[in-house]
């Protein structure tokens, strides 16, 4: 008999699978509405909270990129400070 069943089962479609398990979980009161309403705006927040990030990230990165180009017009020849072996081996 277990076995009967369980091969019914199996052999229901996908739909009026779905169809029973609506309506089961109506009996237990899940509103599925409600439930996509809430995974749709949760997968919204993750877009705003990722834009906010990458936002932020290029601010940050633009700051940056400006204020090495603002050092870099103070320097009469570039990267002259950084030359290590500067007057050892001058004639």
């Amino acid at each position: 008999m277990n076995d009967n069943r369980a091969a019914g089962i199996a052999n229901i479609s996908r739909t009026r699978r779905a169809q029973l398990v609506a309506e089961f979980e109506g009996d237990l009161g899940i509103d599925h509405r409600a439930r996509a309403k809430a995974a749709a705006d949760e997968r919204r927040w993750q877009v705003i909270k990722t834009i906010i990030v990458w936002t932020i990230a290029l601010i940050f990165f633009t700051i940056a990129c400006q204020k090495l180009w603002i050092i870099g017009q103070d320097v009469d020849r570039p990267f002259s400070d950084v030359n290590f072996l500067h007057g050892w081996f001058e004639d």
